[in-house]
């Protein structure tokens, strides 16, 4: 149900863009000399003021930063045609032995070099990962403590050999080195930079180093012809920060911008209007959700329970995503292995259950503040208008907020807010492990008090192979969250993109974008 901001959303998009567009068509870009390699200029809607790679992990971040370093593995996510391949195949390091079920043990390529022309080495990547700078209690790059495994020693064994040890049994260390907290640094750069330094001046071994940042405005990448993978396909790559859709679409079809990111479905029948560009997307893997904080009236679990209920998801998939948004069956995705369970029910709306439920709990229309920002996450505000007449009508008095920034957001008397949980690792051991175990926000600060088979049940996911007691594991506390509800998943989104028909680019079911030779031609 499109509110009536959204709709003259919609109405400014498509006046606006059809202006310039048609405009534009006269202005054709000059054809490239042979063998000349392009610069490429994407729009996004917002930038990252520094690239340390964990410090940079965001929706807005992980875009650039995986152009900029490299995993130790490289999961093959074009290898589906889907763009959801979970297939894990060698990055920098070329094998890995299990030697026991705390002990890894990976062997690196012997030809790859940073951006500063230096070899990348065994102490570069027990540096990366080490308790200095990731897993130490006060870590050089201060946002690994909320991404770390549990690792108790880092060690290069020699030369080419790297032993992984992790507190407990860690079955997903493969996976994880192939994730998002699995990016290289150079050890000597950052300890001569410092992480402050490091961050505005970052060096990896990427097929493009970091050319020139002007915070809030662009980053713009150069080819690292010394790429191990091979050489990069454009000379240049800018991310120019763009804020509002209607101007990122406008300037894809005037030619301006080649790739352009964060769009919303409503976007694509004026994009389906020229034949220079199209719209490519996938569904990422990633839940827009809701997260309670546990004081007032939602510290009854009835209350929030009735929030959940009284949402109904397919028609916000409907209205806001065209149809193309995945309406979750519980908090798991398919990509996540034997333990997620195709048969579970998806998430439904039920009034009548969720008025019970207000009854029961004496809930007698206490306000309840609902903050998000202006579209952060795609299509948040209608969202949230949407599910506000949902919950008028189940009773619940809910109040939105709409905030200028994160701080503004998580200030005092946070009630409820927006959020996205991302699936980094293809395993159960993330979000609910990672996200909402007993040392998280959502157990602290936010105040929810877990049960104790909850915590029990997360520590088995974490330490356990994938078998039946696993899977079972899992799936019991899927329940529990369900019935607690700390949070409230609304929706997997659809990342769309728009691109100029003669790039050859694909996009993944994952929030970074593969600007590998490989995965970018012209």
């Amino acid at each position: 149900m499109p509110s009536s901001s959204e709709t003259t959303r919609r109405s400014f998009l498509i006046g606006g863009a059809t202006a310039v567009g048609s405009a534009a068509l006269s202005f054709p870009r000059p054809a490239l000399a042979q063998g000349e390699r392009p610069d490429i200029v994407i729009a996004v809607q917002g930038l990252r003021d520094g690239h340390e790679p964990i410090e940079a992990i965001s929706n807005i971040g992980m875009r650039v930063v995986n152009a900029m370093y490299d995993t130790l593995f490289y999961r093959d996510f074009l290898g589906a045609a889907d763009g959801s391949g979970t297939k894990i195949l060698p990055g920098l390091a070329t094998g890995i032995e299990r030697v026991d079920p705390r002990t890894v043990r990976i062997k690196l390529r012997d030809d790859v070099v940073f951006h500063n022309g230096k070899p990348m080495t065994a102490r570069d990547v027990a540096f990366s990962f080490g308790e200095e700078r990731f897993f130490g209690e006060s870590p050089l790059t201060p946002r690994a403590v909320y991404f770390r495994p549990a690792l108790e020693s880092v060690t290069a064994l020699d030369g080419n050999t790297v032993e992984f040890v992790t507190k407990d049994p860690d079955f997903a260390m493969e996976k994880r080195l192939a994730s998002w907290i699995a990016w290289v640094v150079p050890e000597e750069d950052f300890r001569t930079k410092g992480f402050e330094g490091f961050n505005l001046q970052p060096v990896g071994t990427g097929p493009y180093k970091q050319k020139e940042l002007i915070r809030g405005d662009r980053i713009i990448l150069e080819a690292n012809d010394d790429y191990w993978r091979g050489r990069p396909t454009a000379r240049t790559i800018s991310f120019v920060v763009v804020p509002e859709t209607a101007t990122r679409v406008a300037g894809l079809i005037s030619g301006e911008y080649d790739i352009v990111c964060a769009l919303a479905p409503d976007s694509l029948p004026l994009i389906e209007r020229y034949d220079n560009v199209d719209g490519r997307g996938a569904q990422i893997e990633n839940t827009h959700l809701i997260v309670h904080n546990q004081v007032g009236p939602l510290a009854d679990a009835r209350v929030r329970r009735a929030m959940h209920l009284s949402i109904d998801r397919e028609r916000l998939n409907q209205a806001l995503w065209a149809g193309l948004a995945g309406v979750p069956n519980g908090f798991q995705l398919p990509m996540q292995g034997p333990a997620y369970d195709a048969d579970r029910p998806a998430y439904r709306q039920d009034i009548a259950e969720a008025k019970r439920l207000l009854s029961e709990a004496g809930y007698s229309g206490e306000p309840i503040s609902y903050r998000t920002l202006n579209d952060y996450y795609v299509n948040s505000v209608a969202a949230a208008q949407a599910m506000q007449q949902w919950w008028q009508e189940a009773g619940l008095n809910v109040e939105i907020e709409i905030k200028e920034n994160w701080g503004q957001v998580l200030d005092d008397g946070l009630m409820t807010r927006n959020w996205s949980n991302g699936f980094p690792v293809a395993d159960p051991v993330a979000p609910l492990t990672t996200d909402w175990h007993a040392g998280s926000t959502v157990q602290t600060t936010y105040g929810w008090n877990a049960p104790e088979e909850f915590n029990g049940l997360l520590d088995t996911i974490r330490v356990s192979p994938n078998g039946p007691d696993r899977t079972a594991a899992f799936q019991r506390a899927l329940t529990i969250w369900d019935d607690e509800a700390p949070g409230t998943p609304l929706y997997r989104p659809y990342e769309l993109y728009g691109v100029r028909k003669s790039i050859g680019w694909r996009p993944v079911t994952f929030e970074w974008m593969d600007l590998r030779p490989h995965n970018l031609t012209f």
